[in-house]
């Protein structure tokens, strides 16, 4: 089974729906072609007043797998270029996980530390054999989408904004529930004698990507009397 990566960026304006919200109703359109959710994650870039962005400068990427011809994602392109925000500048990417180049890692965090052109994110593409395209506007929006395309490939940047199931968590949840969802529960301290077994999830589980999987900081409050998450919302309303 193949796993393939469709990185968007720019898809948005002050006043639309953010990039994750985005990503999440693109991956509906996924499923509905019977390809398997392998989980969306949101990228954060460098934040630099050279830098036109609309509020956080992140791009996100989908993760899907399956055997149908890759040919059956071409969708993507028409879909996201008429359900992008009027004034945005989309890009898309779209790359099969295992053909990501060292070279386009390399130019997904040098995104994150400095200014990178849309004629590097081009030519990066080209060399890795990636689907790059503008979608609109100035199609700014290319420079984040191979970027995200490949963090996520690396598997050591970035916060899922969705797994199957995160989404229908409750705000009390037992940990066997969050494993059961394929995320690892790391533990900032050890867990209370006789207890530790419950998360107040404060109603926000955004696990971070770190070695390709997904992790969950957690730590201990008494206030809760159960585990509860390291990162927090930080007025995000849009993810």
């Amino acid at each position: 089974m193949a796993t393939w990566l469709i990185g968007i960026d720019d898809t948005d304006n002050d006043s639309s729906p953010g990039t994750g919200q985005i990503a999440r109703r693109l991956m509906g359109e996924c499923l509905a072609r019977a390809w398997r959710h392998a989980g969306v994650t949101r990228h954060q870039f460098l934040v630099d007043p050279r830098i036109p962005y609309t509020s956080h400068n992140s791009g996100a990427c989908l993760a899907v797998e399956g055997e149908g011809d890759p040919g059956e994602l071409e969708f993507a392109f028409e879909w996201l270029a008429g359900t992008a925000a009027d004034g945005s500048d989309p890009g898309l990417c779209l790359m099969r996980a295992r053909a990501v180049s060292a070279e386009m890692i390399e130019f997904g965090w040098r995104a994150k530390r400095e200014v990178v052109t849309m004629d590097q994110a081009r030519q990066v593409a080209r060399r890795a054999g990636a689907d790059l395209r503008e979608l609109g506007g100035s199609g700014l929006g290319v420079i984040g989408a191979l970027a995200s395309a490949a963090l996520r490939a690396d598997g050591n940047e970035g916060r899922f904004l969705d797994l199957p199931g995160l989404r229908e968590l409750g705000q009390r949840v037992h940990l066997d529930e969050i494993r059961r969802l394929g995320v690892h529960v790391l533990f900032e301290q050890p867990p209370p004698e006789g207890g530790g077994a419950w998360c107040e999830t404060l109603n926000w589980v955004r696990p971070r990507l770190a070695d390709g999987q997904a992790v969950w900081p957690v730590k201990w409050s008494m206030e809760h009397d159960a585990w509860v998450p390291v990162d927090s919302r930080k007025n995000r309303p849009l993810e």
